[in-house]
């Protein structure tokens, strides 16, 4: 039986809760058009000033997909999703992309494309901003995510009063600074990691030269998770600054571990 070849979606959700036509994309693997069969699906989020087509631009995200689903035997889906500058959270003065995400644009994919259903069979991954707002869904959700990949996820333990960021980003608003330190560490993922005891695992990757975020602080995060119980994988590379040389070296592992994780053997196998 010949397979039809992966394929990439490029197309729309409506969410209610956004008010917009709201784009993304799907990789469908190999075979996917060929039968009933269900897969397990990925969520991946981009990082700050980017969209949903980024980790498919920037990073040939379909053909690293094709080569591991094809290496391992493991297939799945996965969204890619955009996220705007929101840091996907429920800003007070702006987007309310936490709900949207969970309300809206969960629901549709599950009903839209063929994914298994359960906690065990659903990542979220990220680069950046994407790892913090990943880090987030997976510790407040773990109903919806049991897995969770971050590449230089942007959780600060504190953020510099001279960072240029602070004057030109909105998530974290008060509605007088544009960056409140308050609303910013009130929303730190590791708050909520009750959530996440005993019902996630995490990937999380970054790199010693990372410029952006301070390894130590991705490295305190994971001690935090792994002092609690959560089973974590903590990859540091030493050269990289945070950006794209890293994150071409870094996604293929992540994946590599999402289909570990959630992948099924692939239907190709079968023929």
């Amino acid at each position: 039986m010949i397979m039809t070849k992966s394929q990439v979606v490029t197309t729309t959700v409506y969410s209610p809760i956004l008010g917009i036509d709201w784009n993304y994309d799907a990789y469908l693997p190999a075979g996917y058009n060929d039968s009933d069969q269900q897969y397990p699906v990925l969520f991946m989020l981009h990082g700050l000033y980017g969209n949903h087509r980024n980790l498919l631009e920037r990073i040939d995200s379909q053909a690293i997909l094709d080569e591991l689903i094809e290496t391992t035997g493991q297939a799945l889906i996965v969204i890619f999703v955009d996220g705007f500058n929101s840091f996907y959270i429920n800003a007070r003065h702006g987007m309310a992309m936490e709900d949207a995400v969970m309300h809206d644009l969960v629901p549709a994919m599950l009903s839209r494309y063929r994914i298994q259903p359960g906690a065990s069979n659903h990542a979220i991954g990220g680069i950046s901003m994407g790892g913090y707002g990943a880090a987030r869904f997976a510790l407040r959700y773990p109903d919806v995510f049991a897995h969770a990949a971050l590449i230089s996820p942007a959780i600060w333990e504190h953020v510099a009063s001279e960072w240029p960021l602070r004057q030109q980003l909105h998530p974290f608003t008060d509605g007088c600074q544009n960056w409140s330190d308050r609303i910013y560490n009130a929303l730190l993922p590791i708050h909520d990691i009750h959530h996440g005891r005993g019902a996630v695992d995490f990937y999380v990757a970054t790199s010693a030269g990372d410029q952006t975020v301070p390894v130590h602080d991705i490295r305190d995060f994971v001690t935090v998770l792994q002092q609690v119980g959560i089973p974590t994988v903590y990859v540091q590379d030493q050269d990289y600054d945070h950006g794209w040389d890293y994150w071409r070296e870094a996604v293929p592992p992540a994946y590599h571990w999402v289909l570990k994780k959630v992948g099924q053997r692939h239907a190709a196998l079968a023929h």
